[in-house]
């Protein structure tokens, strides 16, 4: 009898380790079946025009990723799901929108909004909860400059976002030699201007005006007077769309003639050329991304190949903003691939020692998480279609100098 009770209370034992065992690897095995991504953008407000930019480029990496079968985590293929809030163009709308889906959505990433002011609210957040955000709209150099450790950009910094059209001036013969910066009261366009006055002037060039003007402006006529008066011959403008379609319209009406007008924002865009027609002819660009450069990689192809994937799903109106989103995502999946893991400090840890190139071009980041490898070229509306032309090598036609 004793040795019945003993033999009871052993199997007993076993049974309960067994149901513990299967209990704790019901736990273990429980990984997840999807990467749950999340994405606060303008869908309305102002910004919405980018906003929905940026989304297409989310929606097309989705899209071919899980085409794919996901993306291969430790040898399992995983789907993505993006989860979308709308954030109305309002940097703390962003913000809060952020923290619920890393709270009740429970997202394992972000992917950023557009523009460096919503950025900037939306990084805290992330950073507060540990989660990565590839910042794929975002430059400003004060989001990088906090300390934080879960924020990368897809572009190089504001800064040097005109550093190939000042390039190209400096290349002139004879080259202009007073220039004209204005720009709204936003944190993007602002360090841009920063960027663009320190540049000029180390090229040699006098900046004879420079102008801060409220974000959403509807007048610039007095700012365009100034400008006029100051004798300069180059204007450089790094707001957005409408107002470098009403810096152009204000320019034509005081008859301000100029050699040069260059914008950050708008005239890679169809609607900067259908509001303007012909008046949109010889204005010049600066973008980080062309179809035309010789880049690839094994997701997208080329730089070509993916504007044709782009132009199949959404038509036409492609530019860098919507590639950039796309490029994100590229390396948020480069980095999960190669780190085998979900884990946040593994998946930084990839992404911190990657150093490559895809059809959107090289990346770089610095221990800040700023791209430190990316560089814009210029562009120009020519007989009303867009043309690479500088640098030259990167170039489809000449530049058209000084503005006829």
């Amino acid at each position: 009898m004793k040795k019945f009770f003993t033999d009871l209370v052993v199997l007993t034992a076993l049974l309960l380790a067994a149901g513990t065992l299967f209990a704790a690897g019901g736990t273990e095995t429980e990984a997840p079946e999807v990467i749950k991504i999340g994405a606060s953008v303008s869908l309305s407000g102002n910004l919405a025009r980018f906003g929905n930019m940026v989304k297409s480029g989310y929606e097309l990496w989705a899209e071919q990723v899980n085409a794919e079968g996901g993306i291969n985590v430790g040898g399992k293929k995983l789907p993505v799901e993006i989860v979308y809030y709308d954030d109305q163009s309002d940097n703390q709308t962003s913000a809060k929108l952020t923290e619920k889906l890393i709270t009740e959505d429970k997202v394992q990433f972000l992917l950023g909004p557009f523009g460096s002011g919503p950025t900037f609210a939306t990084t805290a957040i992330a950073e507060k909860y540990n989660i990565i955000t590839m910042a794929t709209l975002a430059n400003a150099t004060n989001i990088y400059d906090r300390g934080f450790q879960n924020v990368y950009a897809v572009l190089a910094p504001a800064t040097r976002i005109f550093a190939s059209f000042i390039d190209m001036l400096a290349a002139q013969s004879p080259k202009p030699t007073k220039v004209a910066i204005i720009y709204p009261n936003d944190n993007f366009p602002g360090a841009v201007a920063k960027g663009a006055e320190a540049y000029a002037k180390q090229k040699g060039f006098d900046v004879v005006y420079i102008e801060e003007y409220t974000k959403g402006v509807k007048d610039l006529s007095s700012t365009i007077l100034k400008i006029k008066n100051s004798g300069a011959e180059v204007l450089m403008g790094s707001g957005y769309l409408e107002e470098a379609i009403l810096t152009v319209r204000q320019l034509n009406e005081q008859k301000v003639r100029l050699k040069a007008i260059g914008f950050t924002t708008g005239p890679e865009l169809k609607d900067f050329t259908d509001n303007l027609g012909s008046d949109a002819n010889n204005i010049f660009g600066v973008s980080w991304w062309m179809p035309e450069m010789n880049y690839s990689d094994a997701l997208f192809g080329s730089a070509s190949d993916y504007a044709d994937l782009y132009a199949n799903k959404f038509g036409e109106g492609l530019s860098y903003q919507a590639a950039a989103a796309s490029q994100g995502g590229l390396l948020l999946q480069t980095a999960i691939e190669k780190a085998g893991s979900l884990e946040t400090d593994k998946v930084r840890e990839a992404l911190r020692s990657y150093s490559g190139s895809t059809f959107w071009g090289p990346t770089k980041w610095d221990s800040t998480g700023q791209n430190m490898a990316g560089a814009t070229v210029t562009f120009q509306i020519q007989n009303g279609v867009i043309k690479t032309v500088f640098p030259p090598e990167a170039g489809q036609a000449k530049p058209i100098y000084p503005m006829p």
